[in-house]
């Protein structure tokens, strides 16, 4: 990981995301960016309305720009936070839709992982409010840590990945093992449902799925667990209060138009409930 992108809002929600990506960039010698954008009323053309030109936001723009070089220079000062101990802190302001001004911070600079902080309760800070959340996760390309307001950093030494045992988690379970090389964590992957575990029979999907783990994933520490529950949100929040995890992780899978009406997806759900770091992985189709 080499770069470790923060979208803030000088909230205390994501003042405690910084200090969590701080941490990490720590450990594993990552660059951190800092991004702020600063939200425009959007005016649109209608037939018998005169439309006034753009407004100049040059002054909003130096301030916004003004505001986040004395923020990072108060980071700067901590002595935990200075070089060596990180190798660059760098920030950058934008102006206009939330949506698009963060897309456009990821297009730019290419971060391996977006840290963002949520309010108690799991609910995505005022900077990301629930309609702009909901758009950063149906349409990530890295992944994105979502950080609720109340977890500290500690090492990461646990990391729960739920899996359906799809084939097509292979590619992020390995992104996963790279993503945090550094830290070396164990790798549990949790499955979900209302059958009871099959783990004992080699010709189950269970554990045709892990023989593939093995042979394609170069990594040690990947371990495997069954949770028997019906409800999978159930399950999965059972295991991130019991089973000693740093970070759940999970591949937000975009369901159809259909069932988006009938049901929000599982990573949005638990994104409302859970208490420690969620890592919401791209869905990844490429065969390993």
């Amino acid at each position: 990981m080499k770069k470790i992108l923060v979208p803030i809002d000088y909230s205390s929600h994501s003042d405690n995301a910084v200090v969590y990506a701080l941490e990490m960039a720590k450990k594993i010698h990552a660059d951190i960016h800092l991004f702020h954008g600063v939200e425009t009323p959007e005016f649109v053309a209608m037939p018998g309305f005169m439309v006034w030109p753009s407004e100049d936001f040059t002054d909003l723009k130096a301030e916004a720009d003004n505001d986040m070089e004395k923020y990072v220079a108060n980071i700067r000062r901590n002595p935990s936070f200075q070089y060596p101990y990180l190798r660059n802190i760098g920030f950058s302001t934008a102006i206009g839709s939330t949506n698009l001004v963060i897309g456009q911070a990821i297009l730019d600079q290419k971060p391996d992982l977006v840290v963002m902080g949520m309010e108690d309760k799991g609910r995505i800070n005022r900077f990301f409010l629930g309609s702009t959340s909901r758009a950063m996760i149906e349409k990530t390309t890295v992944p994105i840590l979502l950080v609720p307001a109340k977890a500290r950093y500690r090492p990461i030494e646990k990391i729960a990945f739920a899996t359906d045992l799809s084939e097509n988690d292979l590619n992020s379970i390995h992104d996963l093992a790279r993503l945090f090389s550094l830290y070396n964590p164990e790798i549990l992957l949790v499955h979900v449902d209302d059958q009871l575990s099959d783990f004992h029979d080699p010709r189950t999907p269970s554990n045709q799925f892990l023989n593939r783990v093995t042979c394609n994933i170069n990594y040690n520490k990947i371990y495997y667990r069954h949770i028997s529950e019906t409800d999978i949100n159930k399950g999965l929040k059972w295991l991130t209060e019991n089973g000693q995890v740093d970070i759940l992780s999970m591949i937000h899978r975009h369901p159809s138009i259909f069932s988006r009406i009938l049901d929000r997806s599982h990573t949005q759900k638990l994104a409302k409930s859970i208490h420690l770091p969620l890592l919401v992985m791209p869905e990844d189709k490429t065969p390993i």
